[in-house]
C-alpha cells in the first residue's frame, strides 16, 4: 500500500489543514478588504495563550490578503522589526547584522539592523499601498520594543488618515495586546477589532479530525475522533499533535484505518511532545518563586484555585504572593477566574507539575 502523507501539521506557526472555529473572523476580514478603505475589520488585534493559534490566524489573514492582490509583510516583533518591514518592501537597505535566537516553539529571527532615514518606512508602506494594497502582520507583540511600536503605529495611523489601502493585524499574549493599545501614541488601535482566541469547541474539533483523516485518504474507527478530541482539550496545537501521532501509528501498521490503539498510542506520544514543546519551555522562563507558586497551585484541589489557598501551601501571607500571581497572569500561564481565583491556561500543566514536583522544587 503506498504511504499516505500525514495531513496533520504540529509545527509552530505551520498552517493546519483546517482552521477550526475561525470562519467568521476570516469572513469578516475578507469582506473588509472587499469593502475598501475604512472598513473596521482591516485593523485586528489578536490575543490568546501560547499554542492557541495566533500565528496560524495571522498566516490565514495573509493568505486572504494575497488572494486579493495585497502586498503582505509578516514579521515577528522582536528588535529590528521596522527595519525588516522596510527591507521586505524595498529589497534595499544593507543588513549590518543578523542573529537567530530560539523562541518557545521553534526558531525566530533575532534582529536585523539597516541604515535608513526615519521617513523611509512610511514612504515604502505608502508606495506598496498605492500599488495593490498592503497588509502588515506583527506576531509575538510581547517581544516588541516600545519605540519601534510607536514608529510603526504612527506610520500606520498616518496612512489610515490619508485613506491609504492598508490593513494591520498584530497578535500576542493577552496582557501584551492590552498594553499596546494603552500606549499614548497608539490609542487609535483601541478601535481595532479585538479577537480573543480561546479553546475550541469539542464537537467542532471531533468533526474536523474526522474530516481531515478522511481527506487524507484514511478512515477512523468508531469512537476514535471523540477520543482524540477529548485528549486535545480544545487546544489547537494539541489537536494537530494527537492527529499526527495517531495517523503515524496506523501508517506504521500499514493500515488505512486509525484504530483505538493507534489513537491511544498517538495521545501518549502527543502528551510527551506537548510537555517538551510547550510546557517545559514556558516553565524555564520563570523565577524560582513563580515556579513554586505554580507547583503549589497544582497541588490544590479543583480547577479553580484561590490565591489564599496557594499562599497557605507556600507558607506565606496572601499579600506576599500577589506579585508572583500577577507575573504568571501576564505570561498567560494562568488565567483569572473570578476575584482572587485562577486556573491554568495551558492544558496538562497541572498534571506535569504534579508529576515533576520534586524535580521542579529542587530548582525553586
Amino acid at each position: 500500500m503506498p504511504r499516505r502523507t500525514n495531513p496533520f501539521k504540529p509545527t509552530a506557526g505551520m498552517n493546519p489543514p483546517e482552521l477550526i472555529g475561525r470562519d467568521m473572523i476570516l469572513d469578516d476580514f475578507s469582506e473588509a478588504l472587499a469593502n475598501g478603505v475604512g472598513a473596521p475589520d482591516r485593523l485586528m488585534r489578536i490575543s490568546g495563550v501560547r499554542g492557541v493559534g495566533k500565528t496560524v490566524l495571522l498566516n490565514a489573514l495573509g493568505d486572504i490578503a494575497r488572494a486579493n492582490g495585497f502586498v503582505v509583510v509578516d514579521v515577528a516583533s522582536n528588535a529590528g522589526f521596522c527595519d525588516r518591514i522596510l527591507h521586505a518592501l524595498t529589497g534595499r537597505g544593507e543588513i549590518s547584522s543578523l542573529t537567530i535566537s530560539p523562541s518557545i516553539l521553534g526558531m525566530g529571527l533575532g534582529s536585523a539592523e539597516l541604515a535608513r532615514p526615519a521617513t523611509q518606512l512610511g514612504e515604502a508602506m505608502l508606495t506598496a499601498s498605492k500599488r495593490s494594497g498592503l497588509l502588515v502582520t506583527l506576531d509575538e507583540i510581547q517581544d516588541a520594543p516600545i519605540d519601534e511600536l510607536r514608529e510603526l503605529g504612527n506610520e500606520i495611523q498616518l496612512l489610515i488618515r490619508q485613506g491609504a489601502n492598508v490593513a494591520f493585524a498584530f497578535a500576542g499574549l493577552p496582557t501584551a495586546v492590552d498594553g499596546v493599545v494603552g500606549v499614548d501614541t497608539l490609542t487609535f488601535l483601541q478601535r481595532a477589532r479585538h479577537v480573543e482566541l480561546t479553546r475550541l469547541n469539542d464537537a467542532e474539533v471531533e468533526e474536523s479530525l474526522a474530516e481531515t483523516i478522511r481527506l487524507g485518504g484514511s478512515s477512523a474507527a468508531s469512537g476514535v475522533p471523540t477520543l482524540l478530541a477529548d485528549a486535545a482539550s480544545g487546544y489547537p496545537f494539541m489537536v494537530q499533535l494527537v492527529g499526527y501521532y495517531a495517523w503515524q501509528s496506523a501508517a506504521r501498521r500499514k493500515s488505512d484505518e486509525i484504530g483505538t490503539e493507534d489513537a491511544r498510542r498517538g495521545i501518549s506520544l502527543a502528551r510527551r511532545n506537548f510537555d517538551g514543546m510547550v510546557i517545559e519551555p514556558a516553565l524555564r522562563r520563570l523565577s524560582p518563586r513563580q515556579l513554586e507558586y505554580l507547583v503549589a497551585m497544582a497541588e490544590c484541589e479543583g480547577d479553580v484555585v484561590s490565591s489564599g489557598e496557594v499562599a497557605e501551601r507556600m507558607g506565606l501571607a496572601a499579600r506576599d504572593v500577589g506579585s508572583y500571581r500577577r507575573r504568571l497572569l501576564d505570561a498567560a500561564l494562568i488565567e483569572q477566574v473570578g476575584y482572587g481565583k485562577a486556573a491554568f491556561s495551558i492544558p496538562y500543566m497541572r498534571d506535569y507539575l504534579r508529576e515533576h514536583r520534586d524535580e521542579l522544587m529542587s530548582l525553586a
